[in-house]
Order: structure tokens, then sequence, then C-alpha cells
């Protein structure tokens, strides 16, 4: 229920919280400031449409939806005139650097984390913990890292 539902500004938070926490670990040779910058920016689009729940997400594919968040990021960098936001978030979408893959593993690690916290409640959110793990795991396979890949592991 939306009484109960986890904002997208909570979940932006608890990523950046995640990201500031790895920086702090020292996260190999990430730069610490793009990740956390991208962090930060990662769902400004989402908060700008609205969160589409998963159901309409497969319906409409995960496509329409990384178009419709890359096309508000798009314009919200054209309106405050920092083309970085369009640069970052296109970064954070491709998942081709290494930031971009921890960002995205912050991102997940906040969604299984606040799925277990409606389990604990007796919500039935079972296939969205089933499905953060199993993203999880492909996304830890591009860590190259083993120790690195431990840490992150840890925080699951």
């Amino acid at each position: 229920p939306p009484s109960v539902a986890e904002t997208v500004a909570e979940h932006s938070f608890e990523v950046a919280s995640i990201l500031a926490v790895v920086a702090m670990e020292g996260g190999g040779k990430l730069d610490s400031e793009r990740m956390l910058l991208m962090g930060i920016l990662h769902d400004w689009g989402e908060a700008v449409a609205g969160d589409m729940p998963r159901s309409l997400t497969k319906r409409l594919g995960k496509g329409a939806k990384s178009e419709a968040e890359t096309k508000i990021m798009g314009e919200l960098a054209a309106a405050s005139g920092f083309e970085a936001v369009s640069a970052l978030f296109n970064e954070y979408e491709n998942r081709k650097t290494p930031e971009a893959v921890v960002v995205k593993i912050a991102d997940i690690l906040s969604t299984l984390r606040q799925s277990r916290a409606y389990l604990a409640r007796g919500y039935r959110v079972e296939d969205i913990e089933a499905g953060c793990v199993k993203e999880l795991e492909e996304l830890m396979g591009k860590v190259k890292d083993r120790r690195f890949r431990a840490f992150l592991q840890s925080l699951m």
C-alpha cells in the first residue's frame, strides 16, 4: 500500500549511502565522485515520471521504461545546462564502466533490502527478492577484483 511503500527519494538516498560506504571502503580503482553522482541521479527520471510498477514494466518491456527515463534525463540536462546529467545517466543505463556496474549493484542491493523488509511485514514480494538475487549474481560476475566483490556480496 502507498502508506508503507518506499518513495523514490528514500530509495535514492539509500543507494547514495551504499555508494558512500563503497567509496570509503576503497572501491579499488573506481572514480568515487562519478559513481556517487551517478547514484544520486540514477532515478531522477523516475522521480519525474513516477515509479513504474514491475507488472507494467513486464508488459511494456524494460526498453520502454529506459527510453522514457532517458528522454526525461535529456530534458533535465538541457533545461539545467548540465549536460553531464544526461551523460552520467546514459553511462548508468549502458553499464559499460565499472562505476556504472557498482551503481546498479547498489540500486539492486537497496531494492533487495526493501523487499526483505516488506517480506518481514507479510507482503508477498518473493518474486522481487528472487529477481534481485538473480540480478545481483549476474552483476557480481562483472566485478573483477575478488576482494571487492566479496565486500559487495557482504552487503547482501
